[in-house]
């Protein structure tokens, strides 16, 4: 079972603040709902404008962490209100380059938000520090072992902010990165090809920001595609050295059996008639290795053996001595003079090597080049081997179509320029697309869908990931209710209207029986059902209350004379000091100081639940009249309220309480109890309002709210009720518990309980008592009043 946690104050003025703080920030009314274990914002579909920010449902017991996570999510938002076009918000909606812009368009709102507002640069840098310690630090390394070696993966996914926010001086990520940097150093050089530090700095509006997001894509894409271009290349290359190997493999093999079926032919020949003289260069002729050509050559002349002869004596005994010399053995000499078709393989190899020492040198395949195709197959029909100069050098028709294909070569090229020659900020920010570099143009739009655009982390992930942490380690035994939006505390007369106006969904769940109607107020009809229910149980001897407190306390009350002052009046008496030189005293002055006894403001909170129905509610209201009368008679500042519920949340039993609270304002601290309004109101509950269920713990601490900003020395609340919490939900009797002590231990405020015709509040309350009827209030609650307002208060 996980520790309690108690109820922090922190807590309940953040929770107070919040509302406030997102209203002054954007001058507008922006709603609040805290609902669930999720931080989001939600968003009109056809307007795009912002409808509620939703914050989850904070328990009494929060961390600071939490509250903090919190806190920065809502200034972002508002920083979002305030600064991020409508237009572009929604066009970026649902396109996969949204996370890019939302990344380049947080650091351009908190930027304008810091200059608008100075003082919230404070909060903003704890909000960073905060991102640093509580996700980047804790969870980075994940990331890391997820992508391994894939670092640009990593850096887009995980990374992408962080240097965003670091390029833009923003401290904490500037120390982060100190660690991080040396992995990137391939996507910083592709971020600085668009000059992106200088720009994500420059920019000055939502559009902007949504041009650089796409500029960022197109620069990782030409960068991936001149990498498989490169190894594209690359295994070309590879693969046509392979291919040339085996090519040079066949044609050795090819010549040894050309060289023995011409000695097999040389051989018949002899063996026909050659001359005895030639059996000296006969050794020779293996060694000669003569190509296919040759033998074929010498029969198509002539059949005689003489003709022959010649071609032998030609290869003489010293011409063909030092060959033997030199390659040592017969099989491997080459030939001495290779035909045409050898000289033409070893050509096209030649030529081959250099073309792939092209293709190395330029990264870039052969087929990308036309004009050196064209230039070859010019050169193939013309039979001339030159490529420049010479005989097309002096044509009328070649040098036109060899200077078109150039300058098709180089336009070609120039479309497609790569990183180190022409940086994409170029094209893309510069001024043929617009005058200030940040409007986006149709080819943008395109690629704001673009399949390739990277999901990467945004602030607002981030800090929905440490909420939905921080709400993990909070106990399941800690109360904590469905939503607090459509709880009403305020003046009666204001209560159909919210209850009107209030969301009747609330993350998919229903919220029924809440007939606004049932709350409409009728000044007429409540004064007439107060003087029917409540005012026949104001008997005389309550009605004496009031003089019986005032003579109490204005016996306490003095006046006391204070003299020898040097301000104030003029004490006649002490003149003579002046006169007489020895003495020389100027303090002549008299000034009297009334020492009231009484210097309190009191709450009477009276419990509307279905259970108080019938004489019970009128007779905790009568009381509550005939204690604020006498409060007010001897001017103690007093103020009545009740509490219930209205309605209920369909299936968010999960909660802790899936009731909204009712908590309406029957008189308030300016005004006097027996004025038309107030008894109308109190006439009113008693009769027409619906008595629903009682989260009394919860109810209590909301309405100890109306004592902040208080300047009296005592704050009392007395609770009057006819017994325990009851509500849909659990846990409620634990935080109302929790809620008496924390009021009474950590607040200024003295709490006390009168049970209506019950002594069930003795369960719940350190000082407690009952009453039977309104009687009884004399000796019990009367008594008690007194004593808490002179300080001789010691328990009921």
């Amino acid at each position: 079972m996980s520790k309690k946690r108690e109820i922090r104050p922190e807590v309940l003025n953040f929770r107070e603040s919040v509302q406030t703080v997102v209203g002054l920030l954007a001058a507008k009314k922006i709603r609040v709902v805290d609902f669930g274990n999720e931080a989001y914002c939600a968003y009109n579909k056809k307007t795009g404008e912002l409808e509620y920010i939703n914050i989850p449902s904070i328990p009494d017991s929060a961390s600071d962490d939490l509250l903090t996570a919190i806190r920065g999510f809502i200034d972002h938002e508002v920083a979002h209100i305030l600064f991020t076009d409508i237009s572009i918000s929604k066009l970026m909606e649902g396109k996969t380059a949204h996370s890019l812009w939302n990344v380049v368009e947080d650091t351009f709102i908190e930027r304008k938000m810091g200059n608008l507002f100075p003082g919230s640069r404070k909060h903003l840098l704890q909000t960073q520090k905060h991102l640093i310690d509580s996700f980047f630090n804790r969870k980075i390394q994940e990331f890391i072992d997820h992508f391994g070696d894939n670092t640009k993966d990593l850096f887009l996914a995980a990374f992408f902010m962080p240097v965003s926010r670091a390029y833009c001086g923003h401290t904490p990520f500037i120390d982060f990165m100190e660690s991080h940097w040396w992995r990137f150093d391939e996507q910083v050089s592709i971020l600085e090809s668009i000059n992106y530090k200088e720009r994500i700095n420059r920019v000055t509006k939502s559009e902007g920001a949504a041009k650089l997001a796409i500029d960022v894509i197109k620069a990782f894409r030409l960068a991936e595609e001149k990498k498989k271009e490169e190894l594209k290349a690359k295994e070309t290359a590879e693969s046509k050295k392979t291919e040339d190997e085996k090519e040079d493999a066949s044609d050795t093999d090819d010549k040894g059996m050309d060289s023995s079926t011409d000695e097999s032919k040389k051989d018949k020949l002899e063996d026909k008639g050659k001359p005895e003289d030639s059996e000296e260069v006969e050794p020779d002729l293996p060694k000669h290795e003569p190509t296919e050509s040759e033998p074929t050559k010498s029969e198509d002349k002539t059949d005689s053996e003489d003709e022959f002869e010649p071609d032998l004596s030609e290869h003489g005994e010293e011409e063909v001595e030092p060959d033997l010399s030199e390659h040592g053995k017969e099989d491997d000499l080459p030939p001495l003079e290779p035909d045409s078709s050898s000289k033409s393989a070893e050509d096209s190899t030649e030529s081959t090597k250099d073309s792939i020492k092209d293709r190395e040198s330029d990264t870039k395949p052969i087929e990308d080049n036309p004009s050196d195709s064209g230039s070859e197959s010019i050169d193939e029909f013309s039979g001339d081997t030159s490529l420049s100069g010479g005989e097309h050098g002096d044509s009328e028709s070649s040098p036109d179509e060899l200077d078109t294909g150039r300058e098709t070569s180089t336009t070609e090229s120039s479309d497609t320029p790569s990183s180190e020659e022409t940086p994409l900020s170029v094209t893309s920010s510069g001024s043929e697309d617009s005058e200030d570099g940040e409007t986006l143009t149709d080819e943008d739009m395109k690629e704001l869908d673009a399949p390739d655009a990277p999901e990467t982390l945004s602030t607002e992930d981030v800090t929905k990931d440490m909420i939905s942490d921080e709400l993990k380690m909070v106990s399941k035994f800690d109360y904590k209710p469905y939503s607090r939006v459509n709880d009403f505390m305020g003046p009666l007369e204001q209560a159909e209207e919210f209850i009107r106006k209030s969301p009747k969904s609330i993350g998919g769940s229903n919220w029924r029986s809440c007939n606004p109607d049932h709350y409409v107020f009728n000044e007429k009809i409540g004064l007439v059902l107060f003087r029917k229910y409540i005012e026949p149980m104001l008997t005389t001897k309550s009605k004496t209350l009031a003089k019986d407190l005032e003579r109490v306390i204005a016996s306490k009350n003095r006046v006391q004379k204070v003299n020898g002052l040097r301000k104030g009046r003029i004490n006649s008496s002490s003149l003579w000091k002046i006169t007489c030189p020895s003495i020389n005293d100027d303090r002549v002055f008299s000034k009297k100081l009334d020492h009231r006894a009484v210097n309190a403001a009191v709450q009477l909170v009276v419990d509307l639940s279905g259970s108080m129905d019938g004489r019970r509610i009128c007779l905790a209201l009568a009381s509550a009249y005939a204690l604020s009368d006498a409060l007010d008679k001897i001017k103690v500042p007093n103020i009545i309220t009740g509490f219930t519920t209205v309605g209920m949340f369909e299936n968010a039993d999960s909660a802790s309480r899936y009731e909204p609270l009712f908590m309406p304002i029957l008189k308030n601290w300016n005004e006097k109890v027996n004025s038309t309004t107030c008894m109308a109101r109190l006439g009113f509950v008693s009769n027409r309002l619906p008595l629903a269920n009682n989260a009394d713990g919860e109810c209590i601490l909301a309405l100890s709210q109306h004592h902040n900003g208080r300047t009296e020395d005592k704050q009392i609340m007395f609770v009057l009720s006819d017994g325990a919490p009851c509500a849909a939900g659990s846990g409620f009797s634990n935080h109302l518990l929790d809620v008496v002590e924390f009021i009474t231990k950590k607040t200024k405020i003295d709490i006390l309980a009168v049970g209506i015709q019950t002594d069930a509040p003795a369960r719940f309350y350190r000082h407690h008592t009952s009453v039977r009827s309104v009687d009884d209030l004399p000796k019990t609650v009367i008594t008690s009043i007194r004593d808490l307002l002179l300080g001789n208060f010691t328990g009921f």
